[in-house]
């Protein structure tokens, strides 16, 4: 991944997490399923950060 767009693909995550996070209030039966996918998206969100400070390291 570009190191420019590796901010703008957590925030990204970020968000998607947020809003799944947000679907429980509305169906609450559903949380245990939202908790799995928006932390799946927190992953994703890591794997990235830890990928671009692996990058940045190469460059100095």
């Amino acid at each position: 991944m570009q190191i420019s767009n590796a901010k703008r693909w957590l925030e990204l995550c970020e968000k998607q997490a947020q809003l799944i996070d947000n679907l429980s209030q509305t169906f609450p039966e559903r949380i245990e399923h939202h908790e799995k996918l928006s932390g799946r998206w927190r992953q994703v969100a890591e794997h990235l950060s830890h990928e671009e400070f692996e990058s940045m390291a190469k460059l100095k």
